[in-house]
């Protein structure tokens, strides 16, 4: 096990220090820059380390707990490559665990150094540590978000089998992985339009910050491609249903009660009153979705999975994007609402589609066995046809001695008076009822053996043998 630590630190050590340094290198540059005192340095690092991670951080009293999301979703892709590049080769188990043990400390680590560097300064600066369990678990989270991004479908999928674990909670997840990201990219279009047009209230926030030189307006354009991701989840929020809560007010397709916004320009995108037409836009998820089920077929547990599955992305994304700021109270989308609401959505189409495809399976069922019954049908008249050959079993004919072929009259069904032998049949014995076979015998027998019959009319094989 050391061995296998000591190869695999590099792969998660390395990305923790570049980002522990590059935080080190900004917050000196700013306090250099801003003219700050060097003493702030290690509260200034802290911070930073718990902003980057989504950790809510206490400064003047005042609790900030909507962070950006953006820098939280770098910091796990950046994870997810350095995993997806040291399993990239064949691996073990042991050594799964070794990364996972690196992906878990490291994190925790500098979490737990972090939280003592900003109890230690808020004796002296304006700071106060956040709650424990958050500043320690949030990073966590993300660096495990991460290591499970970073690990490949073949390897989820033999961890899976090794711990006996169903296989199509993999398959389910990965669907709702990308059907997230279809309606995020969705939301996202629905939002910058929304931004477009409501360009007027973009310039009244603006109008609040009294002295915006040119590093202000570029420091908040920053701030604002830095909680990007938070309002297109809360975009999404609405767009399935479910309200946006802004402190003791909020805003959704239907309703609109709203309080005096923090002057940042993204809400810009929010209507002062919803129009009546809005509950149309409900239109652009249910697209997603239609379009998301109609290529793929799902089994009753898939259904249970993927309804759970999308439930639990909306809980953690609506805990991620929100958070209490200050006096405002939670500012972001409705957790339990968010969760319900994708759990009724993607539960809803993915079964309507199962019952949907179950209805047509039946009916294509019933037509092909339809149609395969008709097929033997056929198949059966056609082999009576073959069989019956058109020839009149009442009238048969027979040679004459002098060569003329004359009708016979239907014989009756008792036997005609004939010699018997044990080779053959006389020449006019005839079964009872005349024999289909026999009349078939004789009309084959007919041109072919003329010649023959007009020089010998019986065979040696049919002449009878007397006594």
């Amino acid at each position: 096990m050391k061995e296998r630590v000591r190869h695999y630190a590099p792969y998660i050590g390395v990305p923790n220090i570049v980002l522990v340094l590059g935080i080190i290198a900004v917050c000196l540059a700013t306090i250099l820059l801003a003219g700050g005192r060097v003493a702030a340095l290690p509260a200034a690092i802290a911070e930073t380390w718990f902003v980057l991670h989504g950790v809510p951080v206490i400064l003047d009293g005042v609790i900030l707990g909507s962070l950006p999301l953006l820098p939280a979703v770098l910091v796990a892709a950046f994870i997810a490559w350095r995993v997806r590049v040291a399993t990239r080769e064949r691996v073990s188990v042991l050594d799964l665990y070794a990364i996972f043990g690196l992906v878990v400390l490291i994190p925790f680590t500098l979490s737990a150094i972090a939280w003592f560097m900003v109890g230690d300064a808020s004796s002296v600066f304006p700071v106060s540590p956040p709650a424990i369990h958050k500043a320690l678990f949030i990073p966590v989270f993300v660096h495990l978000v991460g290591m499970a991004c970073g690990m490949s479908e073949r390897l989820w999928r033999a961890l899976f089998d090794r711990a006996s674990l169903p296989v199509a909670l993999i398959g389910a997840t990965r669907a709702m992985a990308t059907l997230a990201l279809r309606l995020l990219a969705a939301a996202a279009i629905v939002y910058l339009v929304l931004l477009a047009v409501g360009y007027g209230r973009i310039a009244d926030l603006v109008a609040q910050f009294p002295v915006l030189d040119g590093g202000g307006g570029l420091a908040l354009v920053g701030l604002c491609i830095l909680y990007l991701p938070n309002a297109v989840i809360s975009t999404l929020s609405v767009l399935l249903g479910a309200p946006m809560q802004i402190a003791e007010g909020g805003v959704s397709l239907f309703s609109a009660a709203l309080v005096p916004l923090p002057p940042l320009p993204l809400f810009g995108a929010i209507p002062g009153t919803v129009p009546a037409w809005a509950p149309v836009l409900m239109i652009v998820p249910a697209a997603v979705l239609i379009h998301f089920v109609a290529s793929r077929r799902f089994l009753p547990i898939d259904i249970a999975a993927c309804t759970l599955i999308a439930a639990v992305f909306a809980l953690v994304g609506a805990l991620m994007a929100g958070g209490h700021v200050g006096a405002y109270g939670w500012i972001g989308p409705s957790p339990l609402f968010f969760a319900l609401a994708a759990l009724c959505w993607v539960g809803g189409v993915i079964g309507l589609a199962w019952i949907v495809a179950a209805i047509r399976g039946r009916t294509v069922a019933a037509d092909a066995e339809d149609t395969a019954d008709a097929e033997d049908a056929d198949d059966v008249d056609h082999a009576d046809e073959a069989d019956v050959v058109d020839v009149p079993r009442e009238l048969e004919t027979d040679e004459r001695e002098d060569g003329h072929r004359e009708v016979e009259e239907p014989q009756p069904e008792s036997k005609p008076e004939a010699e018997e032998s044990d080779e053959g049949v006389s020449e006019g014995e005839q079964p009872a009822g005349g024999s289909t076979a026999y009349s078939v015998l004789k009309q084959r027998e007919g041109e072919a053996g003329l010649e023959a019959d007009e020089a010998d009319p019986l065979s040696e094989t049919q002449r009878p043998v007397t006594d």
